[in-house]
């Protein structure tokens, strides 16, 4: 009878020894891909001057919402991991939040599981994550099944505990720090939290339902005033985040390989179907397992296959994550199945757009993750300015690279690079979206106009034409471009870009002079009105019905503008709808820099570019998603007084 005693307390040693080892192998994990000890340096291009300009903008204490409209929030820099001295501890101490809480998620979860699915999650963690959306999606994900652990436990213990109340807050604080981080994850953990309280509320508990839909709200406010933010700003957060996300479909969609689409969605489906077929659980259970899946699969697939590039490694991703937490709910072999068809799939995407995508990329992503966490904390530790040091040297690099001067007053830049406009030591005031590939709805178009016609308009802007995706260069901030005619003036142009500089007499009021409006169809040759100004169109193409649904679950198709030039000569490029109702230069066409600061002297310099025809018509010739008639609004804008624009160019003169 000894002996048998002995030997079970031998094993539930043996047990509580190894899930303590598990324990804390996967809060080292988890911290690891959480908080940047080595974070990332600022540098050139257009996403690393989005994630730059998102830092400064904290920095400068811009109101998110108005002074700042982006796809990301005031916590962006938990997302890009990018250094800035000023934010540093906001950055480490949230992410280290973050990762407490997601390690304390996944410890709800891990009662009577396998040590192995721990350590195979912990190392996909460590080992795959080449975005960080897969990551901080999972977070609402985890929260949904902790939920789900929570109803459902053995004799449901956890609900009739008096500290469960306090669980609950402690699991679903974290949606009101990651609503501030990233657009999507607004909506995923809004969803999240609507049907865990439905759940709540379906199970009877109520007290449990108010807590998880009363603590993110609270949880915001806090963490929206704590980096700096007013509370009376916030509900315009949300109204410019749901212009952002509902222009991003169109805007940022690009295609892809379809095979990618259908293996996502072939694992997809297994899964559910695994869920749905599950017999221990009853209808309302699993219908809560079925739609929290759902929903994270559903936020991951728009954000891998929307934009389908490298993008698609996102979709990958998240399916591995995804149904390695079956485990963590369904303690059966059924699940093994799932598992190895989302691996399969994971690896048949991402080996598309990684570089050597093997298993000595992962065995490298797993020592990197850890060495550099370690070194990190090292680092610091040794010397707590070894950071800012770095910064520093980056910030240098990008001044000696762009080469702009300090000019007196504020300055913004077009279309992006604001890394090297900050770097530079200028007064950096930007317009609310400030790159201008983004500025794809009317609502958000007209804030950058209002921007430059405001008090808070910038004293100086460095201006480059440079579209994104074969895109009609002037719809990108189209908007903007006659009151930066008319309120601006050049003075120079260097390294291709063009620095102008706000008029003190503004002279002229009325910029836009209607020419006509008609009614055309996809695929017609659309003549232009006669003027001797440049011309301005305001274009009104809408889905159908079909269309907005498309938009709504996957993405609709491109359209395409074919210009035809008065010398015959004709071009292509894409036209995004919701860009073009604000309005842009259409003719004469504008495909340079110089081009640009040509429309400040004689309209003889561009007569080659000025533009005859154009026709619309949706890039695969279906008009299937799109409504078949559509309406424009010509007018033609001023550009005030032609000036001597020889100088700027550096040479004598023009030769016809």
């Amino acid at each position: 009878m000894s002996t048998n005693i002995i030997k079970k307390l031998d094993k539930s040693v043996i047990s509580l020894a190894i899930n303590g080892i598990l324990w804390l192998f996967l809060l080292v994990t988890v911290i690891a891909v959480f908080v940047a000890f080595w974070p990332r340096m600022p540098g050139a291009g257009m996403d690393p001057s989005w994630i730059f300009g998102m830092n400064q903008a904290v920095v400068q204490g811009l109101s998110f919402g108005e002074n700042i409209i982006f796809t990301f929030g005031p916590y962006a820099s938990l997302y890009t991991q990018t250094y800035h001295p000023d934010i540093d501890i906001m950055m480490v101490g949230c992410s280290l939040y973050l990762a407490l809480s997601y390690w304390g998620c996944l410890l709800l979860l891990m009662d009577s599981i396998h040590w192995r699915w721990v350590l195979v999650f912990s190392a996909t963690l460590a080992g795959v994550l080449y975005f960080r959306d897969p990551l901080l999606f999972s977070f609402p994900l985890i929260v949904g099944l902790s939920t789900f652990k929570i109803l459902l436990s053995g004799d449901k213990e956890l609900t009739k505990s008096k500290f469960t109340p306090f669980l609950v807050v402690f699991i679903f604080a974290p949606f009101g720090l990651l609503s501030l981080v990233k657009g999507t994850l607004l909506i995923l953990c809004g969803a999240i939290t609507i049907l865990c309280s439905v759940f709540f509320v379906i199970n009877k508990q109520r007290k449990f339902a108010m807590i998880c839909l009363l603590t993110p709200i609270v949880s915001m406010f806090f963490f929206w005033m704590m980096s700096g933010q007013s509370a009376a700003i916030l509900p315009k957060y949300f109204i410019g985040m749901a212009h952002i996300v509902s222009g991003y479909t169109e805007a940022m969609a690009l295609d892809g390989k379809v095979e990618e689409i259908f293996a996502f969605l072939i694992a997809s489906l297994y899964l559910l179907i695994s869920i749905v077929t599950q017999k221990q659980y009853t209808h309302s259970s699993k219908l809560f397992l079925f739609l929290t899946y759902f929903l994270f699969l559903f936020i991951s697939f728009k954000s891998g296959f929307v934009r389908h590039d490298a993008h698609a490694i996102i979709a990958g991703t998240s399916i591995l994550i995804s149904a390695l937490l079956l485990p963590f709910v369904f303690n059966n072999k059924n699940v093994l199945p799932v598992v190895f068809c989302s691996v399969f799939v994971c690896f048949f995407i991402d080996n598309h757009h990684v570089i050597n995508f093997s298993t000595d990329s992962i065995r490298n992503n797993l020592r990197t993750t850890y060495t550099a966490t370690w070194h990190g904390i090292k680092d610091r530790m040794e010397d707590k300015n070894w950071p800012e040091i770095d910064f520093d040297s980056s910030v240098n690099y990008l001044r000696k690279l762009a080469s702009f001067r300090v000019m007196q007053g504020s300055t913004d830049i077009y279309s992006y690079n604001q890394s090297f406009l900050i770097s530079s030591g200028n007064s950096w005031s930007p317009r609310p979206v400030f790159q201008s590939y983004s500025a794809y709805t009317p609502a958000l178009a007209e804030a950058n106009r209002k921007h430059l016609k405001g008090s808070q308009a910038p004293d100086n802007i460095i201006f480059k034409v440079e579209p994104i995706d074969g895109r009609i260069p002037a719809i990108e901030d189209g908007a903007s471009w006659p009151t930066l005619m008319l309120n601006y003036r050049p003075d120079r142009m260097e390294n291709d870009f063009l620095f102008l500089h706000k008029k003190t007499n503004k002279g002229i009021i009325q910029d836009h002079i209607k020419l006509e409006t008609a009614i055309h169809y996809l695929g017609e040759s659309v003549d232009l009105p006669p003027s001797d100004l440049p011309v301005f169109a305001q274009i009104y193409i809408n889905p159908t019905l079909l269309g907005r649904i498309v938009s709504i679950f996957f993405k609709p198709s491109q359209l395409k503008i074919v210009v035809e030039l008065r010398s015959g000569k004709k071009k292509q490029f894409r036209i995004i709808a919701g860009m073009s109702k604000s309005g842009f230069l259409i003719s004469p066409l504008i495909e340079s820099t110089a081009e640009f600061g040509m429309l400040y002297g004689e309209k003889e310099f561009l007569n080659e570019k000025v533009v005859k025809s154009i026709s619309i018509a949706p890039r695969n010739g279906e008009t299937i998603l799109w409504n078949n008639e559509y309406t424009i609004v010509f007018s033609q804008i001023s550009t005030g007084d032609s000036i001597n624009i020889s100088g700027i160019y550096k040479f004598d003169g023009f030769d016809d």
